[in-house]
């Protein structure tokens, strides 16, 4: 569907009435309307910048007497155009900085908490997903001696971490050696999870390629050396906080349809893709998915803020604020930004 084309009426009128939404939870009526307009507007003018809203798929009417509730199509265009991220005040600096609690945890044990507080001071569900430095996808390589027998291999990932783990010099490599195997590594299997990389090493082993064959037999050595710092294999558990607060909310005021939500939530497997999808682009900024624009929760009335954050060595947890469209756009998106940034000063911006 192309852009909507509307004059500053039409759209002075539209973010009035998405505000008033915001606010009240209610649809909003011509005579609100007229009350919250900053100038004078007969109902007639008003019922006329309603239809032309309306043909442009911006607002609804549940009921033929009710008023008017935004449509996702609306939302959008009121994020794109007049979302001003809030940053928050003391109070809520104070308790979102207890989501900060337990940094230097594992990843798992950190989110659980986070995830709780979050989804208690910001409203609505948190997801989590920790991933550790094992999913972590190369950038460079580099392998630095470090004394007789001993070296230090420098793994930096595309969420900006920078891994540095001891090992054994079995081998004796000198320094030349070991920077060209850096070198190698980087340019032949940048995007590569450890594992990926692992794997691809042996494939070209087997299949006896000459070319750098004496580079990959030496990277495979170190490469099987490498220590992955995760747990025992598996997928890392998916973590659902606050799901129960949406049942008082208007929108999901009907059992069955809060049934239906919590049946949606029950599919982790769903929430991991979800994570997964956006987590290397919400590195940079939230990312802010609106209705149908996420895939994986499809057909619920529901906004979602994912953001990722680094741990250092520690690897990186996604996590995603899921509400109901009428969210507070202002202060999750100024509460998240300001709380990330205090992660990522704790661990150097990575």
């Amino acid at each position: 569907m192309a852009n909507p084309t509307l004059n500053p009426r039409g759209e002075s009128v539209l973010r009035t009435l998405i505000e008033a939404y915001l606010e009240a939870g209610e649809p909003v009526g011509s005579r609100l309307l007229a009350k919250r307009y900053p100038e004078p507007l007969s109902s007639a003018t008003i019922r006329n910048v309603l239809s032309d809203l309306e043909d442009e798929s911006l607002v609804a009417q549940p009921h033929t007497s009710a008023g008017r509730i935004p449509t996702e199509r609306a939302y959008r265009y009121y994020v794109d155009r007049w979302l001003k991220a809030q940053p928050p005040g003391p109070e809520l600096e104070g308790r979102l900085a207890a989501a900060l609690d337990g940094l230097d945890l594992d990843p798992e044990s950190w989110a659980r908490h986070a995830s709780r507080t979050l989804a208690e001071v910001m409203g609505g569900v948190c997801v989590a997903l920790p991933q550790p430095l094992t999913r972590s996808r190369l950038v460079r390589m580099e392998f630095v001696p470090v004394g007789p027998g001993r070296l230090v291999a420098v793994w930096v990932g595309s969420q900006g971490e920078v891994d540095h783990r001891l090992m054994d010099n079995l081998w004796n490599y000198p320094d030349t050696v070991l920077t060209e195997l850096g070198n190698y590594a980087t340019d032949q299997f940048a995007g590569l999870t450890l594992a990926e990389m692992r794997a691809r090493l042996l494939e070209a082993l087997r299949a006896g390629a000459q070319e750098g064959e004496s580079l990959r037999t030496r990277l495979q050595e170190l490469a099987s050396r490498w220590p992955d710092g995760g747990g025992p294999g598996g997928d890392p558990p998916v973590l659902v906080s606050g799901l129960g607060r949406m049942g008082g909310l208007p929108e999901f005021e009907d059992v069955s349809r809060f049934r239906g939500l919590v049946a949606a939530f029950e599919e982790k497997g769903r929430l991991a893709r979800l994570l997964n999808a956006f987590a290397e682009r919400a590195s940079e900024d939230i990312q802010l998915l609106l209705g149908s624009e996420n895939p994986y929760l499809d057909g619920w009335p529901l906004a979602t803020a994912v953001r990722t954050v680094g741990l250092g060595p520690a690897g990186y947890v996604t996590f995603a604020l899921v509400g109901p469209l009428r969210m507070d756009y202002g202060r999750v998106m100024g509460g998240l930004r300001w709380w990330s940034g205090q992660i990522q000063r704790r661990h150097g911006g990575g």
